[in-house]
């Protein structure tokens, strides 16, 4: 499998993407600092808040609309408003103009526009790809996503504080030219047949929509699983980095290292290995079975936590982040291309919208993990993390169990 393989728009939207997740992790994690600064913590908090539900909100109305009137006109749609928004966030922070007020309706409104792209974006990708070809795709998507972070992190890092004028003027630049890639590159990609095909399916109003898809038993497991495995990656700046600020004191290269220190190398760790060996790594296990890559990948993964809620050893941190790196390597895209082989072409990008959830979900997870912690000693912390990583790795193996019992039954499946 080959960039150059994939479908157009598959390659378009990892590039565009990779500038949009570029753009937006350059703004979204200072964001909370500025507003602090600026409105005071509570009120800024509310404000973050608000504009996390009201993504939410948006992207399961996107979800419905997109599999019913196609997905790149929402998309467009979105990608103007994300313009419009920057724009004003660059001219509410100009030499002519510093108005908090305007920055944060401009903020609100960059992230209503996310939330309408993300399933939509979702499920395009599955719109083109074969079940082949996704443990690459995803593979690579996981790849550009990290490395956008990274780029992203450092430019807020350098610009926010003191050019946000300039920051904000160059994301609308970047954010202009992603417009206009989708207007006159991307391809509507849309399957009309199976809604032609599912006249039920188009008559359902947006209620009774995601009621549907909230009453499938195979996708709530799915859920389920996500909210577990995901929620323990957002245990990593939260419970452990608290953690490891409270209790790890050590050396390492013969200097001394404090929590902090030991948590941004961790961070560093994942962050370097991702870029570095994520995509000669998708292909790699793309020729094992599923099931074995995510029985693997799973239990590298909580095995990889469970060592960081409670271990003080330097060198047993570090070895415990190469191993949940390789594990979320492993369990990620297969994770995804689960999702888009058990989702119905009629409602893709609205099963996509309620995946989001999941990640919401697994965000409030996190932050309870912060409190728990408070209470319970790390061993219990540890003992608990192994609980939440055996029960997805049991979830995603029933699902993975079911789907080759059924190819076993298909004569021109791919089992792969």
């Amino acid at each position: 499998m080959k960039y150059a393989d994939l479908h157009p728009n598959i390659r378009i939207r990892i590039i565009t993407d990779f500038f949009t997740d570029l753009t937006q992790k350059s703004i979204i994690p200072f964001m909370a600092i500025y507003l602090s600064i600026q409105i005071g913590a509570s009120l800024a908090g509310l404000l973050l808040t608000v504009n996390i539900v009201a993504s939410m909100i948006v992207g399961l109305w996107a979800g419905y609309w997109s599999d019913r009137i196609g997905r790149k006109k929402l998309m467009v749609i979105a990608q103007s408003l994300q313009v419009i928004a920057l724009l004003g966030l660059a001219i509410a922070n100009s030499p002519w103009m510093d108005s908090i007020i305007v920055t944060c309706l401009m903020f609100l409104l960059s992230s209503l526009s996310s939330g309408i792209t993300v399933p939509i974006a979702n499920a395009m990708i599955v719109d083109v790809s074969s079940e082949h070809e996704r443990h690459y795709v995803y593979g690579l998507q996981y790849w550009t996503t990290n490395v956008a972070v990274t780029f992203g992190a450092l430019m807020g890092g350098l610009f926010f504080e003191s050019f946000r004028f300039l920051l904000f003027s160059l994301v609308c630049l970047e954010s202009l030219a992603t417009l206009f890639i989708l207007i006159f590159m991307i391809r509507e990609t849309m399957d009309k047949r199976a809604l032609d095909c599912d006249d039920a399916s188009i008559q359902r109003n947006i209620l009774k929509t995601y009621w549907a898809v909230f009453q499938d038993k195979r996708f709530m497991i799915f859920f389920t699983a996500t909210v577990l495995a995901v929620s323990l990656e957002f245990q990593l700046d939260k419970y452990i980095a608290v953690r490891l600020k409270n209790e790890f004191t050590a050396q390492l290269f013969g200097s001394d290292i404090s929590g902090l220190h030991m948590f941004s190398l961790i961070m560093v760790i994942n962050t370097v290995m991702v870029a570095l060996v994520a995509i000669p790594f998708s292909r790699w296990i793309g020729r094992f079975q599923s099931r074995s890559i995510m029985t693997v990948g799973m239990l590298l993964y909580t095995a990889g936590f469970t060592v960081l809620a409670f271990s003080n050893w330097a060198w047993l941190l570090v070895s415990s982040a190469i191993l949940l790196t390789i594990g979320e390597l492993m369990y990620a895209p297969v994770r995804q291309v689960m999702l888009a082989g058990m989702i119905p072409d009629s409602d893709r990008a609205a099963y996509m919208a309620a995946d989001g959830l999941s990640y919401n979900a697994a965000a409030l997870l996190g932050s309870l993990g912060l409190t728990i912690g408070a209470f319970l000693p790390s061993y219990a912390m540890a003992g608990l993390y192994i609980l939440m990583g055996l029960g997805a790795l049991i979830f995603f193996r029933m699902l993975l169990r079911k789907a080759e019992e059924q190819n076993q039954h298909l004569p021109c499946a791919d089992a792969s």
